[in-house]
C-alpha cells in the first residue's frame, strides 16, 4: 500500500516514527501516474498497518494526500485509490 505525501521530509519523518513501532516501510518517489505535476513522495507499507500509519501521520502533522493499493499484473504496477 502507498500513502502519498507532499515531501521527502514528511515521508521520512513518518517512516522513522513507524519504525519505532516495528513497522517496516520505505520512501519512494510517487509514481508519475498518481500525480498531476509528477512530483511527490510516498510511503510504501503493508496494508495491515494502514490505521497506525494514519494515526501516526496525524500525530506528526503529516498530511496524507491519498492511499493506494498497489498490485502487479502482467509485470505492470496498477494502483487503486482507497
Amino acid at each position: 500500500m502507498l500513502a502519498t505525501v507532499a515531501s521527502s521530509t514528511s515521508a521520512n519523518r513518518l517512516k522513522r516514527r513507524l519504525s519505532e513501532f516495528g513497522i517496516t516501510s520505505s520512501v519512494i518517489q510517487t509514481p508519475h501516474i498518481l500525480t498531476k505535476d509528477g512530483c511527490g513522495y510516498s510511503l510504501r507499507f503493508d496494508e495491515s498497518s494502514r490505521m497506525i500509519v494514519e494515526k501516526t501521520a496525524t500525530e506528526l502533522g503529516v498530511k496524507i494526500r491519498a492511499f493506494y493499493i498497489e498490485n502487479t499484473t502482467d509485470e505492470k504496477r496498477v494502483y487503486e485509490k482507497m
